[in-house]
């Protein structure tokens, strides 16, 4: 199924590149569903969106081409123009499933499809960590960060396609094979999680549970589903995390890999225990009138747990105010070193730090923001953390600032309309509700975190959210579309690959072999400047692989001309004119580079040395 090509492209972006946010590891992948895309609309059998589907696919290529738009004012212009083409490469994998899923057994088939490679690839990271010789490689201060080396990027990639593994676990016409299989998956998924420890990825799940059990007309049925995996792996929290605890003692390599066993065991547990499920559900039946009382049984349940949880709040704390602010104060501070036994109860991060650089860039730019990818150059003149963040950890904010008001609301249409509709088609089925839950995840983890630009997490995202708004309302599926419109999209959509996508992509790869092999870095370079006149990339390569500094001087100029706002930049040519005896060029260079990044000691041990 074609839907299966972009979510193997994002296990592998996820395992072989690491999730990496550089476009040229991710661009291959881009242009090769642009390439599907061109095939499904030439093929005649492609059919037409339905309108909030075409809503999100207008907004995506209309923030695309903002951002694209954005580069005359982006301090990195070759960044801004990588962000239009990740917009656009979230368009393909959108399209997909809206041109190919076309009855109820198509969706499940190809949501099957995702949660299987996702599965997968979360048991195959549990067997590396039993198998690799050093398995604290793979953990960053006690927390598991394989095969995604940002730990929130691969705790979103484990949990987005949790609730559609229990979704496909309650369906009772699958085979109990299959539904075993999707427990096992959701087990799995679930245990990864909590080896990455993410604050962020516990709100999401909480948020997107929510929306699944109130979208699920039977969510009676999707109890047991829930139950096996959050059963299991809650009731082995302790061994699961023991690595967190014992990331400074000699026997945190043990503590790893006796977790990734453990979870091993828990997901074939998981499985063996939906197939039992399935094989005794497909017998039982209970009454309809029975689903519905325990249905608001259970509704009414959760109404009096939140109500009992706040009131005991309040009978416990004795000064809530007094709490609250001491919660508050610590979630604005990074704390030096983290004592507690989870990182789950530690609120302490720089994100405050992140969202007031943010909110006072869309003050200074409400409409346009300071340009796509232009966070990173703000927060370095005015930060008050030690961190040099590239993104700032939330969606929105994020599109205020580099992006605007017309930024904002072109995302908004993007998901806006997509997630409407899938919600409103979540009271349909389990499933349904699932697909709809998985969307209401990646846009909640998406709010407090950056996962957008991670491809490997924004292609199962989109995915789900395709599937969750392809085909019709009965088993006859949409209209197909017109071969006049097919045709010439088609021709677009192709040109877009050609020209938009790989262009950048062999410019990168070119820079990349002037540096493996030098002696013919002069005709690579030359090439990947004209294949790509953004970038600084060839422009840089040239000036390491320099043999003088003073043969360093004239393409770090003509970088800067390209990027005049780049500390890095200023920097560098301020060190090579040093190099060269130019002090008082040297100065000006080093001052402007500590103007854009004030806080940075290497600047201000560079600019002594141009002292008189």
């Amino acid at each position: 199924m074609a839907v299966g090509l972009p979510a193997l492209g994002a296990c592998s972006l996820a395992w072989n590149q690491f999730g990496s946010i550089l476009a040229r590891d991710w661009l291959p992948y881009a242009v090769a569903t642009a390439l599907l895309a061109t095939g499904l609309l030439w093929s005649g059998r492609a059919q037409r969106p339905s309108r909030p589907a075409m809503a999100g696919l207008l907004g995506l290529l209309g923030l695309a081409a903002w951002d694209a738009l954005s580069l005359t004012w982006s301090p990195v212009p070759a960044l801004a123009r990588d962000e239009a083409l990740l917009v656009v490469f979230y368009a393909l994998v959108f399209a997909v499933p809206l041109l190919v899923v076309r009855t109820e057994s198509d969706r499940r088939a190809a949501a099957a499809v995702v949660v299987a490679a996702l599965g997968a690839l979360a048991v195959a990271a549990l067997v590396h960590l039993l198998v690799v010789a050093h398995p604290a490689d793979d953990y960053e201060h006690g927390r598991l960060t394989f095969p995604i080396s940002y730990v929130n990027a691969q705790a979103a990639l484990f949990l987005i396609g949790f609730w559609p593994c229990v979704a496909l676990t309650a369906q009772r016409a699958a085979r109990p094979l299959l539904r075993g299989a999707a427990s096992g998956g959701a087990c799995a998924l679930l245990a990864g999680w909590l080896m990455t420890q993410s604050k962020g990825g516990l709100v999401a799940l909480a948020v997107s549970g929510v929306v699944f059990f109130t979208l699920s007309r039977k969510r009676l049925r999707a109890v047991v589903p829930t139950l096996i995996p959050a059963s299991l792996v809650g009731a082995s929290y302790l061994p699961l995390t023991r690595a967190f605890r014992q990331r400074d003692a000699a026997d945190f390599a043990d503590a790893i890999r006796s977790g990734s066993r453990l979870a091993l065991v828990l997901a074939a547990a998981s499985t063996l225990v939906g197939v039992a499920y399935g094989l005794v559900d497909r017998r039982a039946s209970i009454p309809q009138r029975a689903q519905r009382a325990v249905g608001a049984f259970l509704l009414a349940t959760l109404g009096a747990a939140a109500i009992g949880a706040t009131a005991t709040f309040f009978v416990v704390v004795d000064r809530p105010g007094h709490f609250l602010q001491e919660k508050w104060t610590s979630f604005k501070t990074l704390p030096a070193h983290e004592s507690r036994s989870s990182h789950l109860t530690s609120l302490g991060s720089n994100r405050y730090d992140f969202w007031r650089v943010e909110l006072n860039d869309f003050k200074r730019e409400p409409l346009a923001g300071v340009g796509a990818r232009g966070f990173a150059a703000s927060y370095l003149q005015r930060r008050r953390s030690a961190e040099t963040p590239a993104r700032g950890h939330s969606l929105v904010l994020d599109t205020l600032s580099e992006s605007g008001l017309v930024g904002l609301a072109l995302l908004a249409t993007a998901l806006g309309f997509p997630l409407v509709a899938a919600l409103r088609r979540g009271r349909r089925t389990a499933l349904a509700a699932g697909l709809a839950a998985a969307g209401a995840y990646g846009l909640a983890h998406a709010s407090v975190d950056w996962i957008w630009t991670f491809p490997a997490i924004g292609l199962p995202f989109f995915l789900f959210l395709g599937i969750a708004n392809a085909g019709g309302e009965d088993d006859r599926g949409p209209p197909l579309l017109p071969v006049r419109i097919a045709a010439p999209l088609g021709a677009a959509v192709l040109a877009v690959a050609v020209g938009g996508l790989s262009l950048p992509w062999a410019s990168a790869r070119l820079t990349s072999a002037a540096l493996r092999d030098p002696a013919r870095a002069e005709s690579d370079l030359r090439w990947a400047r004209r294949l790509d006149p953004l970038s600084v990339e060839p422009l840089t390569a040239e000036a390491s692989l320099a043999g003088t500094p003073a043969a360093a001087v004239p393409p770090l100029r003509s970088a800067l001309a390209k990027q005049p706002r780049d500390a890095s930049l200023h920097y560098r040519l301020g060190r090579a004119l040093l190099a060269v005896g130019d002090r008082s060029a040297a100065r000006r260079e080093l001052l402007a580079a500590q103007r854009l990044n004030p806080r940075d000691p290497i600047i201000a041990s560079a600019l002594r040395a141009t002292r008189p």
